[in-house]
């Protein structure tokens, strides 16, 4: 080989380990996505003189992150269909997508497919670019790959943090949003569990006293589960505390219940509903009032026999009016226990895909009446744990048990 072209190739040689070099600082030196593809541009297009082309990336799907010289191509091309793991020559290939395409340079890292470069216009080089450019270009578009594909992960990881933070932040803002102070007196025991199962949920409960003898508890679930499910009810629960609270004296239970549906069908756009049990209790007449929309019968035992709370009406939300709203009006004997809850409890499934069902907390209520309501909780959960076995949870589980003494 004559020294000239020794000492061209040589040249050659040194000018690649520049651009190598100029690309790596751009990595190294934790540059953003935009400026990678920048400088890998500016390689392809100034330094080696590609006219054309197109770099499909996929992360997530197959993305045309960068052009030059080209019009508009398509994102939706699947390109491991051709199975391709070594360049190829596609300009006779019939796909539109290789319409004055010239030559086709896979990306694989671990096997995986990254990247494809493709090239045009390459019919005005001569076979040196074949010789001295095509590896070079492949082995750029390798580190150029890599690198994203790094970045991307990285990136995700921090959001993944970020939404992992705001969304413990929204769990400790929920549990404040439970009553922490319920009474366990002389005239009445009250106890409460939450089990979410994410670490926001759509279950709510309550407790009331709003004056001496008089007292307000429901409990409600959401359709669906995640952020929206909390958010729509963190609005009921709102809603709900603003009535009882603060307007209790102007609204009868049913004027409360229409005026909560209204509540539910403006904040959920028809997407979701609320089933929610609500009682009211005054303690001098003994009354219960109750009216029970749409949710799971709470169990009320007295002397171990059993009464399902299901009078009512359909589900908050469902729709914009109430067909048909009822309530019902109990005399309360004494040493009564009401145990309401969500249907996280009662569809608890076994291995054996068994629901646990409304017959076995009854059991277990009725099997231990004499306990206290925190231990009576206590007790439904791991009858719930010993059922379901290593099976997990499929639903937010809330319970609220009362015994009226």
């Amino acid at each position: 080989m004559p020294l000239t072209n020794i000492q061209d190739e040589l040249e050659i040689e040194k000018e690649k380990l520049r651009f190598l070099l100029d690309l790596t600082n751009d990595i190294n030196e934790n540059a953003k996505i935009h400026q990678i593809l920048g400088s890998f541009r500016r390689i392809l297009a100034d330094k080696i003189g590609v006219q054309q082309f197109a770099f499909f990336n996929h992360h997530d799907n197959w993305k045309c992150i960068l052009k030059h010289g080209v019009d508009e191509v398509s994102d939706h091309f699947d390109f491991l269909s051709l199975k391709v793991d070594k360049i190829i020559i596609v300009k006779d290939r019939p796909e539109p997508i290789f319409n004055g395409v010239d030559v086709l340079i896979p990306v694989f890292h671990k096997e995986k497919a990254l990247s494809f470069l493709m090239l045009g216009s390459l019919d005005r080089y001569d076979d040196d670019f074949t010789k001295y450019h095509l590896g070079f270009v492949q082995t750029i578009a390798n580190i150029v790959s890599v690198s994203i594909e790094n970045k991307m992960f990285a990136n995700e990881i921090i959001e993944r943090k970020i939404a992992d933070r705001d969304l413990h932040v929204a769990a400790e803002m929920q549990a404040m949003l439970f009553p922490t102070d319920l009474p366990s007196d002389d005239k009445v025991d009250v106890a409460a569990r939450y089990i979410p199962k994410q670490l926001v949920g759509g279950d709510y409960y309550d407790f009331i006293r709003f004056s001496e003898h008089e007292y307000f508890f429901c409990i409600a679930d959401v359709s669906g589960k995640g952020i929206s499910a909390a958010l729509l009810m963190s609005n009921f629960q709102a809603n709900v505390q603003a009535n009882v609270q603060y307007n209790h004296k102007n609204l009868t239970l049913k004027e409360l219940v229409i005026e909560l549906n209204r509540n539910v069908t403006n904040a959920a756009n028809g997407e979701k509903f609320v089933t929610a049990f609500i009682g009211y209790y005054n303690e001098k007449t003994r009354k219960l009032k109750y009216i029970n929309a749409g949710h799971n019968y709470p169990v009320m035992i007295k002397n171990r026999e059993a009464k399902m709370l299901k009078v009512g009406c359909v589900g908050l939300g469902m729709l914009p009016e109430i067909p048909v709203l009822e309530e019902e009006i109990l005399t309360i004997e004494p040493n009564t226990v009401i145990v309401c809850y969500t249907d996280g409890v009662v569809e608890t499934e076994n291995e054996a895909g068994e629901q646990f069902e409304m017959e076995r907390l009854i059991n277990v209520v009725a099997n231990n009446f004499d306990a206290k309501m925190k231990t009576m909780n206590k007790i439904i959960i791991n009858a719930m744990d010993e059922f379901k076995g290593d099976m997990p949870y499929l639903d937010d589980t809330a319970i609220l048990s009362l015994r009226i003494l």
